[in-house]
């Protein structure tokens, strides 16, 4: 075979290709449309089989759960208020129902309405008294009279996954009295078990999802149950399903498998059952055909394509050796040969036609030769170029006077377009002119053109052409002739630059039509700082700012190429760098034919003019929205107002009128409908004002009401200040009706009054109005304040402290002192570490100043860290003592510091780092850490005491412990609040507290410490009921280290 014949030219090929393709596309076309059908009926029967399978799973869940809400209904209607308040005849009630233990596999429970348990079946001592209010379906029970199944979780006396269902127990008048709870213990044999263990198909299996939760309750896969479901997105049908859908459908899960999964609700408990199976299960008997069908195909396609091979190269065979005759002799300088004849059909008469034909081409070649000799010698003898183009502009001839004018060698520009040398903007001239000679097949006036020289330059030409004929007559190119113009068009050029360059006196710029810079003026250089000689060569980018977009420039040059012409303002830069303002006008030169050839740009600097119209922007002195003066003209007339004030000795007021929640209208409503709410408030707050006063919006939802011309008595002003500030109130209250709905919004008002003799600047009032506002807010809006001086004293004076707190601590400005804590009155145990702080202008602050504002500022988590930081410091350097190293620390931790996510972990990094000994650190807690999350305390204290830590409660006895989770903190030490102390000889009140915490603390293990003790009649007095270890003047005062250290040596 000759492979050659294989290339896309050969008509055996292309036939060959052609009958393959439609039969291919025919076949392939009907295996793949047959193939998708037998899919979809495929999906669609095993869907609904699947979907029916799961719907009875589904079924069966509910009506499971069904049957428990039933039972636990019939107990709730049996228990009554007299029977949860006697909990034995409750605990009777529930083992009277015998079923409740079969259909509840973790035990079955009765709170009372705060959902402490009182009764529990079967009977256990973990349940009873446990609060249970956190439960979500017990919180549905008794919050809000619901029935439902909770969330799985993990059991408080069952250490399992549970579910739990709450039913409300409710009186004859329908309340709410207690709940009922029955407890599914997941970790044991279930009813959900059947789900678990089931399989659909071989690989397939069951899941049931709680949507609510974003939980999985119990799948075929064991290793879901209790887990996250995945993250929406990552499984579209599932997605699908968790919003509601019920049925089946096809995708891909966040395994990257694809399954054809079907889900229907559970009804009761908002879950959903889905049933799922691997596509490649369920389509496997479907892809057997599927493959088979591809491959009986395959096969059809390659025998049609073999077939019609064998016939094309069988019938075209004399035909190819024809034609590899005739290029072996088209290889060769010699005269064409005429073919020999095989064959006496089609093929023959088709070479018979050939050889006569060619008999006819070499007469007239000859002829040819002797006609285009002749022509030549004229051409070669012309100064004008003389050319023949084809209709598609390609020369055919040039005469060697192109390269005498243009430099191109000939053999360069045969075969080339004439667009390769016409310039761009010539291009749509010439091609109008070949086309026009070409369509009227006559000669027509010549055009004006530039060709481009061998150099890069470009050189005018004047052309005629007549329409290039064959045999026939018809219009097949070009020939034509060029002439030199370029010497005429340089002098009319210079003529036509020099009538626009010098019309204008102004800054003046020319460019060619490339945008190349020509020629500038003098007032150029003047005001753009560049010389001629700088300038020349250059674009106008030269003077380009950073102040327009590529959108500004486009837009500009576009309305050049339109109109001929721009003008407006532009910012430029000068030589120096200084950005300035010009006013541009730039004109097109465009030839005798319409063609733009140079630009000319006019301009003037105004800068002054800018600097002008900036001074009137800055005379907008109202606010757009709702036409009310804003800040600034208030500023300006309150200004007024104080000079008036002081001049007339009279007073004014100031108020400030501040809209509540205005935020939420926003929020909910848009921001149009707030815009509407200001511009109603606006209306009302003018209409309630005298003439004389002004009204300014001066902030989003904030008004500053001005009143002038008043008496000169405070008491006549402020009654006139809150009469108008009532009024306002009143009616800013008033409902608004925004379209088919109302709105109802309140305000809050802070006032001020002033006088210029007081005030010499704007700021103050302003402050004090602001001030009294923000009272007006915290006394629960829809109020007003007045101005209080204390108010800005109190404010000032916190302000300063927190600004030197916070320079405290970053200038290490606090030190510790430590307090002795002694047993027997002579035996000195440990120390308690007690900040202080020592300003350098305040000298030593007291810490009932600094101490409150750091909690409240959050300052107290950095000042904690650093006395913990450094009294075990201290702690680690006594332990290296002999005389020191039995001494304990005691550091008081604030509510804030303790209840730091980490703190167990910030305690045990600083007693690695420090080398302190655990054991020796006590820390001081207070009983307003223990009213809230009574669990979370107890973790952190355990886990620190698992680590040698100490605990003492402090200020016992002036909060309000619990025993009942007292009894369970992990402390080593009560202390008997100063509180106590200080009165304990005269108040029997305080003498019977210190009894009782000194029994407490016997009772529960606990050492017991009194602070505050200043004399020995309370140390005695306090030694008479038991306490041995004391804290108080009477021993030793907090001291700086180096004095307690002393102190430590003469003990």
């Amino acid at each position: 075979m000759n492979f050659h014949l294989l290339h896309l030219r050969s008509l055996k090929t292309r036939v060959t290709l052609f009958t393959l393709t439609i039969f291919m596309v025919s076949m392939w076309t009907l295996a793949f449309n047959t193939n998708r059908m037998l899919h979809a009926d495929m999906e669609r029967v095993l869907g609904e089989r699947q979907f029916a399978t799961v719907s009875m799973k589904a079924e069966e869940v509910n009506e499971e759960l069904e049957r428990r809400m039933q039972a636990l209904e019939n107990v709730a209607h049996r228990v009554s208020p007299a029977l949860l308040a006697n909990p034995a005849a409750l605990q009777a009630l529930l083992e009277e129902h015998v079923i409740l233990q079969s259909l509840f596999n973790g035990g079955t429970y009765v709170t009372r309405t705060d959902g402490t348990a009182i009764a529990s079946l079967p009977v256990s001592a973990n349940r009873i008294s446990i609060n249970y209010l956190d439960r979500d379906y017990l919180a549905a029970a008794l919050k809000e009279g619901r029935t439902i199944v909770g969330r799985p979780v993990l059991g408080k006396s069952i250490n399992a996954p549970i579910l739990g269902i709450g039913l409300p127990i409710r009186d004859t008048k329908g309340l709410v009295i207690g709940a009922l709870a029955g407890v599914i213990n997941l970790g044991q044999p279930n009813f959900l078990d059947k789900i678990a263990a089931s399989h659909y198909g071989k690989t397939g299996g069951y899941l049931l999802i709680a949507p609510q939760h974003n939980l999985f309750i119990t799948a075929t896969d064991k290793s879901r149950i209790m887990q996250p479901l995945p993250a929406p997105g990552l499984n579209p049908m599932q997605d699908r399903y968790m919003q509601g859908f019920n049925g089946f459908g096809t995708a891909v899960n966040s395994h990257g498998i694809e399954m054809l999964s079907a889900a229907q609700r559970v009804p009761v408990a908002g879950w959903v059952a889905i049933a799922l199976l691997p596509t490649a299960e369920a389509f496997a008997p479907i892809n057997v055909m599927h493959q088979r069908m591809l491959l009986t195909t395959l096969f059809l396609t390659l025998l049609a394509g073999a077939l019609t091979w064998w016939v094309l190269r069988r019938e075209l065979l004399p035909l190819f050796k024809a034609a590899r005759s005739l290029a072996t002799q088209a290889e060769t300088d010699q005269l064409p040969q005429p073919l020999p004849l095989t064959r006496q059909d089609e093929t023959d008469q088709l070479i018979s036609g050939f050889n006569r034909l060619l008999q006819t081409l070499t007469r007239r070649e000859e002829s040819l030769k002797e006609s285009e000799e002749q022509h030549r010698r004229l051409i070669d003898n012309s100064h004008d170029v003389i050319y023949t183009l084809t209709k598609a502009g390609v020369f055919t001839f040039m005469s060697s006077a192109w390269t005498a004018l243009l430099g191109h060698p000939l053999n360069q520009v045969v075969g080339q377009t004439v667009f390769t040398f016409v310039h761009p903007e010539d291009v749509a001239v010439c091609t109008a002119f070949m086309q026009g000679v070409m369509a009227t097949g006559q000669s027509l006036e010549g055009i004006e053109l530039r060709l481009r020289h061998l150099d890069g330059g470009w050189r005018w030409f004047h052309t005629n052409a007549v329409p290039l004929k064959n045999e026939t007559g018809k219009v097949i190119g070009l020939q034509g002739s060029a002439m030199d113009v370029t010497v005429r068009k340089l002098a009319e050029e210079d003529t036509r630059i020099a009538a626009t360059a010098f019309e204008s006196q102004q800054g003046m710029i020319i460019t060619n039509a490339e945008k190349v810079i020509l020629r500038v003026n003098k007032a150029f250089t003047e005001i753009t700082g560049y010389t001629m000689e700088e300038a020349l060569g250059q674009t106008p980018r030269l003077l380009k700012s950073d102040r327009h977009d590529a959108g500004f420039y486009g837009a500009m040059w576009a309305s050049v190429a339109r109109s001929g012409s721009w003008q407006g303002e532009i910012w430029r830069q000068r030589k120096s760098g200084e950005q300035y303002p010009e006013w541009l006008s730039i004109n097109a030169v465009k030839d005798a034919a319409g063609l733009v050839t140079h630009y000319v740009g006019v301009f003037s600097d105004i800068t002054e003019r800018k600097i002008s119209e900036e001074k009137i922007d800055r005379l907008a002195f109202y606010d757009a929205l709702t036409g009310l003066p804003n800040r600034r003209l208030m500023i300006d007339r309150l200004q007024q107002a104080l000079a008036a004030t002081a001049r007339h000795h009279c007073k004014g007021a100031l108020l400030l009128v501040d809209l509540d929640n205005f935020k939420t209208l926003n929020d909910t409503l848009g921001h149009d409908q707030g815009d509407l709410l200001l511009q109603h408030a606006a209306r009302r707050l003018s209409a309630c004002l005298r003439e004389s006063d002004t009204v300014a919006r001066v902030g989003g939802d904030e008004f500053i009401v001005l009143m002038e011309d008043m008496s000169q008595s405070d008491q006549e002003v402020a009654t006139q200040a809150k009469a108008l500030g009532e009024k306002i109130i009143d009616t800013l209250g008033q409902p608004y009706q925004f379209g088919s709905s109302s709105h109802y919004s309140t305000a809050s008002i802070g006032i001020t009054l002033f006088d210029g003799a007081q005030q010499e600047s704007t700021e103050e009032p302003m402050k004090q109005v602001e001030l009294a506002m923000y009272q007006a807010k915290a006394a629960g809006r829809n109020t007003l304040r007045f101005f209080d001086p204390q108010m800005q004293a109190v404010v000032t004076a916190r302000a300063v402290l927190e600004n030197g707190l916070r320079e405290a601590l970053e200038q290490n400005q606090f030190l510790l002192h430590y307090q002795a804590q002694m047993v027997g009155g002579r035996q000195i145990t440990g120390v308690e570490a007690l900040v202080r702080w020592r300003d350098p202008r305040r000298g030593m602050v007291s810490p009932v100043e600094f101490i409150p504002l750091a909690e409240e500022t959050g300052l107290i988590l950095s000042l904690g860290q650093w006395v913990l930081e450094t009294a075990c410091t201290q702690l680690a350097r006594w332990a290296t003592r002999a005389e020191m190293e039995h001494l304990t620390v005691a550091v008081n931790v604030s509510a804030n510091q303790f209840q730091q996510g980490d703190f167990v972990e910030q305690v045990l990094a600083v007693l690695e780092r420090t080398g302190a000994n655990p054991n020796r650190l006590k820390l001081e807690l207070t009983e307003s850490m223990l009213i809230s999350n009574v669990e979370g305390v107890i973790a952190k204290m355990s886990a620190l005491k698992g680590r040698g830590v100490c605990f003492s409660l402090d200020d016992f006895g002036t909060g309000y412990s619990s025993l009942s989770y007292l009894k369970r903190l992990p402390l080593d030490q009560l202390k008997i609040d100063q509180g106590f102390v200080r009165d304990i000889l005269i108040d029997s009140n305080d003498a019977a507290i210190a009894k009782m915490v000194i029994a407490l603390a016997e009772s529960l293990g606990l050492s017991v410490i009194a602070e505050g003790v200043e004399t020995e009649a309370q140390r005695d007095f306090l030694a008479g009921l038991g306490c041995h270890a004391y804290q108080g003047y009477l021993f030793c005062k907090p001291l700086p280290l180096e004095e307690f250290e002393a102190f430590l040596q003469r003990a």
